[in-house]
């Protein structure tokens, strides 16, 4: 069994991220971008903002990143891109769905998709209240669950973009 789901999967490395597509039976199947183990949440008070970051601590090595002024109820969404760049950002958290139209910008190394959108977003409720979240674009996913020491971080973000004092 093994040999065969071998014989169907393949592997990619790039941007310190693994993309994998497998199935039993050599179907298509969209690519999962496996996150390095160390990836994680971080939130981020800089004073006017709030950042929260899913990546690596301490590093610029980042793969979502949540981004709003202090009391704006606005997400700003960035991702870098891993594979071909797509005019929607899909978010999936907690049965929700919500679909973000992107711009892409060149990064300093690969390109970067931006959106916007509400903190009231069904997706990004979800997140809020899960921890949980799965990101989609050009057929590429990936999914983002928060460990417990990282829900008060969730917490604290969508509390500063609500007007909360974090």
């Amino acid at each position: 069994m093994l040999h065969t789901l071998i014989r169907y999967c393949t592997v990619a490395f790039a941007l310190g991220f693994a993309v994998a597509a497998c199935t039993a039976d050599g179907g298509r199947q969209a690519p999962v971008a496996v996150m390095p183990a160390s990836f994680g949440l971080y939130f981020l008070d800089e004073g006017p903002s709030a950042k929260l970051a899913y990546g690596q601590a301490n590093s610029d090595n980042v793969g979502l990143m949540l981004e709003c002024a202090k009391g704006s109820r606005l997400v700003k969404v960035t991702d870098v891109v891993r594979s071909s760049p797509a005019a929607t950002l899909v978010l999936a958290s907690s049965g929700k769905t919500s679909q973000l139209k992107t711009a892409v910008e060149p990064g300093p190394g690969a390109s970067i998709f931006t959106a916007s959108a509400p903190a009231a977003t069904p997706a990004l409720i979800g997140f809020r209240n899960s921890g949980k979240m799965d990101v989609s674009y050009a057929g590429l996913r990936y999914a983002i669950a928060a460990k417990p020491n990282e829900r008060m971080g969730i917490e604290k973000f969508f509390a500063a973009c609500d007007g909360a004092r974090t």
